[in-house]
């Protein structure tokens, strides 16, 4: 009995992954290299380093907490996409309810918190279609992964496919047009501000427990009816591999980013 239960529990933990991976890991990797490279600019230029990119980078961030809330029918109570004149750091905010009694509304916490990257990638990518349509054409290639179950061919292909999108990004055509240099600075300033705050992981953490409770009841009841539902979760972690893709243009500037904030701070 107990190598059941603890079966299921290992089952609902993998699936729970599944479902919050991809989020879970760019978030991660966002906030180590936001964080780093915050601390070279300020070390540099002070907030108004800072403030440099907010202008762009953080009403992006809190368009995409706004959007989720609304897409999990959350109330929201008041919101401010851009406060110029903080100075306690808070640069922008939203806030809501929801009900506890809502299990759809609880799962929304975690992807109201995760909403920064969901809207960051989208303006890298728009900004991509509008300013640099022959990159863009590079970046549909993502859409050829076929990721089945992912294992180490599908990352190789994702990093091969990553190269080639910033190769034809930084192609001396583009460089050469004005287009190229409003949409660096764009990129620089969005990236700059998709890494979550403290808050904004709490949030999610009160979603991801949701999740996985439920996943937990619903393997329960799939155990006790012998149904099958690793169909599902196959899917979801298909659907996780192209997330992580896509993802992978937000890393990237902000790598660049901090690559030139490092490179200031020491020549400095």
């Amino acid at each position: 009995m107990e190598n059941v239960i603890f079966s299921v529990f290992r089952l609902s933990l993998f699936e729970t992954l599944c479902v919050t991976g991809s989020l879970i890991l760019t978030g991660m990797m966002l906030g180590i290299i936001e964080n780093r490279a915050n601390f070279y600019v300020q070390s540099v230029f002070g907030w108004k380093g800072v403030m440099l990119t907010a202008w762009v980078g953080t009403p992006v961030h809190e368009i995409g907490h706004l959007l989720m809330c609304y897409l999990f029918r959350h109330q929201v109570n008041e919101f401010k996409l851009f406060d110029r004149k903080s100075t306690g750091g808070v640069l922008g905010y939203v806030n809501h309810a929801w009900n506890p009694k809502s299990l759809y509304q609880r799962i929304g916490n975690f992807f109201i918190g995760m909403g920064p990257i969901f809207s960051g990638t989208a303006a890298l990518v728009l900004g991509m279609y509008l300013f640099l349509p022959n990159s863009f054409a590079t970046f549909a290639n993502y859409m050829t992964l076929d990721p089945g179950q992912p294992n180490q061919y599908i990352l190789k292909k994702i990093l091969t496919l990553t190269a080639q999108l910033f190769k034809s990004i930084f192609s001396a055509q583009n460089v050469s047009s004005a287009g190229f240099w409003l949409y660096f600075a764009l990129a620089i300033g969005i990236s700059s501000h998709i890494a979550l705050s403290k808050e904004d992981l709490r949030g999610a953490g009160r979603g991801l427990v949701t999740i996985f409770t439920f996943i937990l009841m619903v393997n329960v009841v799939a155990l006790i009816l012998n149904a099958d539902i690793s169909g599902f979760f196959t899917v979801i972690l298909a659907l996780n591999v192209y997330l992580l893709a896509f993802s992978m243009i937000s890393i990237v500037f902000s790598l660049i980013r901090l690559v030139l904030s490092a490179f200031a701070y020491y020549l400095v």
